[in-house]
């Protein structure tokens, strides 16, 4: 035989030994928590993972509140709009987000006019559109709001990084190919395959995780806090009073809180029910946030409590420096969530970028596990708004293994009936294209475990599609060569031309059904992108064995058995 055919069959056997040894690892496993030992160690890590409809798990929608990230938003430029107010000679004498409303209210000075300030917030803040001047206690508010445009961008940006940012957490913790997509405009959807808690999953997606830091204002007096909460009890209704941002906003409406501060609590759980404790008067101003840090981690204090230690990003280290340093003697808050996790007082300047929050007294297993939980969730990102579960759902392993045994003989018996069939049809050939097509799914099942890819039941179904693709390109060639025998050719004549003319055929057949593949990939989510990427890999394992290894192992019959014979 020629050179040129031991090297195509050496291609071929590489190909039939590559699949077996990237599709070992499941069939040959290492218990968990156990290093790989024997021939296991010598293997990949090409295990085919599996997704949700087949070994279980959660599936997750979230409601994401996207008005709320609007509120946020508007919350988190009043302090940016004095500042470009005071860089560009605009006297702004207060400044404030509207209770309960995404509104900006500003107060000017004498020197400045409303022409002048509408101009500025146009000029700086195109986002924002002004909608009306008030009269209140203190003199006229000029109201801002953002554009519809503004508001669906807020949104939309929210929901993206919503996405990014629980695919950052998930992925921390290890679970195997999660799904996470947006539905939607506001929704997303998580998928969750194998045994995972949902309460760990549940509050791992519902930390919020937005880490600030404020400076104490020492010189406001805690007995006029006092009085002013036990007249925010009566003035409001208690939904309201429990609610920190309605009564901040009430304290500072009533003049009870100037505006350039706020007021945090401590929090206390006692029997699952979370209380205020201690309260906080800080200076409204944020001086670092989580996006500064760059590291966090787990340690004990010196009292032996379990605790988080943060590690700020350079920007961050030196404002940290530079706060601490200017600030000895007052307390700096820390609050995760809107709640204040500690106020410690500054001894002396903290160089070095670091900073810790004690997770409390109480029991050491649950404030190390909250500890761990907090770490990860700060290196991961906060989420931009809050997150509510808007329906969840268990599968359990057991409809995953029914749905997969009744997947799977279906592709068994239909492969079985397609195998029958081309023994009876094409004899010797039929064998051939037999054992292209085991080759085939050996090759596409071993890609899937390379590229890390989820088996789902549309994914199977895939397989099943692959196999009648894969006949169907034998099929094809194979009555091409037919006709070239009917016209008087010898076998090895008739084998070349057959070839070579249903290439053209085989490639077109193909090609079209790749084009729906990579449109369902591209359009499609969850299951439908599992069936497309079985679909092309399918397709590709297909040329690869109908063509080549097909011609390989025709030329090694057409050299043992006669023409009647083979086909």
């Amino acid at each position: 035989m020629s050179g040129s055919w031991w090297f195509r069959f050496a291609v071929v056997l590489f190909a039939l030994l590559g699949s077996a040894w990237v599709l070992a690892p499941n069939f040959i496993t290492t218990p968990e928590g156990q290093e790989p030992a024997g021939v296991a160690a010598f293997l990949p890590n090409t295990a085919l993972n599996k997704g949700l409809d087949i070994v279980g798990g959660l599936d997750i929608t979230l409601q994401v509140g996207v008005d709320e990230a609007v509120l946020s938003s508007v919350g988190r430029d009043v302090q940016t709009v004095r500042d470009a107010a005071e860089r560009e000679g605009i006297q702004l004498t207060s400044a404030r987000k509207a209770r309960g409303q995404a509104v900006l209210e500003l107060q000017i000075g004498p020197e400045t006019t409303i022409e002048a300030l509408r101009a500025f917030l146009s000029a700086r803040f195109p986002g924002y559109t002004y909608v009306g001047t008030v009269d209140g206690e203190t003199g006229q508010w000029h109201r801002f709001e953002p554009t519809d445009e503004e508001r669906a961008e807020i949104s939309q940006r929210a929901v993206e990084q919503a996405v990014e940012t629980l695919r950052s957490r998930i992925d921390a913790t290890g679970v195997k190919e999660p799904n996470i997509v947006r539905k939607g405009t506001d929704q997303i959807n998580i998928q969750l395959p194998g045994e995972v808690d949902p309460d760990v999953a549940r509050q791992l997606i519902g930390t919020t995780a937005v880490l600030e830091f404020y400076l104490v204002d020492e010189e406001f007096q805690m007995a006029a806090l006092d009085q002013a909460l036990v007249a925010a009890k009566a003035a409001l209704p208690e939904a309201e009073y429990n609610d920190d941002r309605a009564l901040n906003e009430w304290l500072v409406e009533n003049g009870r809180v100037p505006g350039e501060n706020r007021v945090m609590w401590e929090y206390e759980t006692t029997g699952g029910v979370k209380a205020r404790t201690t309260p906080y008067v800080l200076k409204d101003r944020v001086i670092l946030t989580g996006d500064d840090v760059n590291d966090a981690a787990t340690s004990m204090d010196q009292y032996n409590q379990p605790e988080t230690i943060l590690e700020f990003k350079p920007g961050g280290a030196v404002i940290f420096g530079d706060v601490t340093g200017e600030n000895v003697g007052k307390r700096f808050a820390i609050v995760l969530d809107g709640e204040v996790r500690s106020a410690p007082v500054i001894r002396d300047r903290i160089a070095g970028g670091r900073a810790s929050i004690s997770m409390g007294s109480g029991n050491i297993d649950l404030a190390m596990a909250d500890a761990r939980m907090l770490a990860m969730v700060l290196r991961t990102g906060a989420l931009p708004a809050p997150l509510n579960i808007a329906e969840e759902r268990t599968v359990g392993p057991q409809l995953g293994a029914d749905a997969i045994a009744a997947a799977v003989n279906a592709t068994l018996i239909g492969s079985v009936l397609v195998v029958l069939y081309m023994l009876l049809r094409y004899k010797v050939s039929g064998v051939v294209a037999n054992i292209c097509l085991t080759l085939n799914v050996l090759c596409g099942l071993s890609a899937l475990g390379l590229l890390g890819a989820t088996l789902t039941l549309p994914g199977i179904c895939g397989i099943a599609l692959t196999v009648g693709m894969a006949v169907d390109a034998n099929i094809i060639i194979y009555e091409r060569i037919r006709e070239e025998l009917a016209i008087g050719k010898s076998v090895g004549a008739a084998l070349v031309a057959g070839y070579d003319n249903a290439f053209s055929a085989v490639i077109d057949s193909n090609l079209t059904t790749a084009i729906a593949g990579v449109v369902l990939y591209s359009y499609g989510t969850g299951p439908i992108k599992g069936f497309a990427v079985t679909l092309l890999i399918g397709i590709a394992s297909t040329l690869f064995t109908a063509i080549f290894v097909s011609r390989t192992l025709m030329d090694l019959a057409v050299r043992r058995v006669s023409a009647r014979a083979l086909l």
